[in-house]
């Protein structure tokens, strides 16, 4: 089973993510070669979640063949599509082996720019 750990996005904002998004970092470590695919469960009506690399964004699940040394970073965003106001999101990503992690989020607090 794959390892998949989410903190809060530091660094340089990928050119793949919208411009205004809630922006987490996204690590996957598993065996080299591994075939994973990751989807987000949970989302409230008209949000969208974004896996991004440096060169795609997959809206709502990701398909990965994990490197050489086993290891991934993604830029997991969630991007609001309406303004309907939502208090709490609780938001879990899981992997086709079973993997999860989850993070519990209040769109009240700005997005990252």
């Amino acid at each position: 089973m794959v390892a998949l750990t989410l903190s809060p996005w530091h660094g340089k904002n990928l050119p793949t993510v919208s411009g205004e998004a809630y922006r987490y970092e996204l690590r996957v470590a598993g065996r080299a070669n591994e075939r994973l695919t990751l989807s987000a469960q949970g989302l409230p009506n008209g949000w969208i979640a974004a896996f991004c690399t440096e060169r795609v964004c997959m809206p709502m699940q990701a398909r990965l063949t994990l490197p050489a040394d086993g290891r991934e970073r993604l830029e997991f965003g969630l991007i609001q599509e309406n303004a309907r106001p939502v208090r709490t999101m609780r938001i879990t990503i899981q992997g086709s082996d079973g993997s999860t992690t989850r993070i519990v989020i209040r769109p009240q607090q700005t997005p990252h720019p």
